[in-house]
């Protein structure tokens, strides 16, 4: 049984702005991943669980803060175990100063295909630097449409808390030990149904703790950890080159 995250533009970046564009460290054009031929792969089991690919091309880089390249890859996800998806990613990454931006390829021959939305993971940060301990980032909240791509979609809603950042710590990561700052808040979807298959699919609530593992040195949230009614999930950056 598959339920497909529908014609969503991934936001990826820190402040989830619903216009399409967001706040992003200036590092990022240079970052390790930033390159023709860059890499990040991402797995993770629980709750939620998925295997994604994201693979950096046609690079071009103005200078040290604008830049853009074409990303393209694959995930596959599950949630509780029950509704899955898999879909392509084919979208144009555009970086300038402060402001950045990831839209669906125009050349892309799926226009009706499901994307699946990444503002789930934080991948890439927050917006603004971490610069200390008791840092907060706002409250947040997007909507995905549930359903099959080509039938009537019904929107669950994603409610992020406030953001709180802890103390800097030392954690094995797919890169090596390196230095993170853990960021703590709770998430919360709440109850819809999805129409699937000419079936009514009830989608319950599901509340969670979540903390991001924020690493400057690799410029990502290199694991997502998530606890749900007793149950514990995390997402991890597996690769990046």
């Amino acid at each position: 049984m598959k339920i497909l995250f529908k014609n969503l533009i991934p936001r990826l970046f820190a402040a989830l702005m619903l216009t399409g564009a967001g706040a992003v460290h200036a590092e990022m054009c240079s970052a390790k991943f930033f390159h023709d031929g860059g890499v990040i792969e991402i797995g993770g089991t629980g709750i939620f669980s998925i295997q994604a690919k994201m693979a950096f091309s046609q690079v071009k880089k103005t200078n040290a803060d604008v830049c853009q390249a074409k990303v393209r890859g694959f995930a596959n996800y599950s949630l509780m175990g029950m509704f899955s998806g898999s879909n392509d990613l084919d979208h144009l990454m555009l970086i300038n100063g402060n402001k950045s931006s990831l839209t669906k390829s125009a050349t892309s021959n799926r226009a009706d295909a499901a994307s699946f939305d990444l503002r789930l993971l934080n991948v890439f940060g927050y917006g603004a630097p971490i610069q200390s301990a008791g840092q907060r980032f706002p409250a947040q909240a997007f909507k995905l449409d549930l359903g099959d791509p080509n039938q009537a979609t019904t929107p669950l809603m994603v409610r992020t808390g406030e953001k709180t950042v802890g103390t800097r710590q030392s954690i094995q990561t797919s890169l090596g030990q390196q230095s993170c700052w853990p960021v703590r808040y709770a998430r919360t979807t709440d109850a819809t149904v999805a129409n699937l298959r000419g079936m009514t699919i009830p989608v319950p609530s599901i509340q969670s703790n979540i903390t991001d593992w924020f690493c400057p040195q690799a410029n990502l949230v290199m694991k997502q950890e998530i606890e749900h009614a007793g149950q514990r999930g995390v997402i991890e950056v597996k690769s990046v080159r």
